[in-house]
């Protein structure tokens, strides 16, 4: 799962317990109104009150507990740039590289395949993950036109 989707994902976490949330407190007014219409007592109102308190309680913690782990995933997931699809997670960078450079080892030469394997070796280079020294050589040895 890619980290844009890991946030998508957390984010209609967030959004359903928001959602939760209100339905909730709906309660709330609910008992108020029947209080009113002297439907229920004043201990039983109390009652719900306490409970949809102690319920928001627990969605909120679970709301900030959710958007801070949303927080956590910084890459961009996968960007489209010219056909070219990289992550910007070194690991997953390094990982698409070896089977990339695998591929070309074993007779796939095409112009897709080289364009993508330069574009991870660019990434990787300026997030400073490989040093220029191996970069160099990499498209010495993989990516030379």
């Amino acid at each position: 799962m890619t980290a844009t989707k890991k946030r998508k994902y957390l984010e209609e976490v967030v959004k359903d317990a928001e959602i939760m949330r209100k339905q909730i407190t709906v309660q709330k007014t609910h008992a108020y109104n029947a209080l009113i219409r002297g439907e229920i007592t004043q201990k039983e109102k109390d009652r719900v009150y306490e409970n949809v308190s102690k319920l928001e309680k627990v969605i909120k913690d679970y709301k900030s507990y959710h958007s801070d782990q949303k927080k956590k995933f910084h890459g961009k997931g996968k960007l489209k740039g010219r056909g070219v699809y990289f992550h910007n997670d070194a690991k997953e960078l390094l990982e698409k590289l070896t089977l990339i450079i695998g591929e070309m080892e074993a007779g796939n030469t095409s112009i897709q395949m080289r364009n993508t394997g330069q574009s991870i070796l660019d990434t990787l280079l300026r997030t400073k993950a490989i040093n220029k020294s191996q970069y160099q050589k990499l498209v010495k040895k993989y990516f030379k036109i």
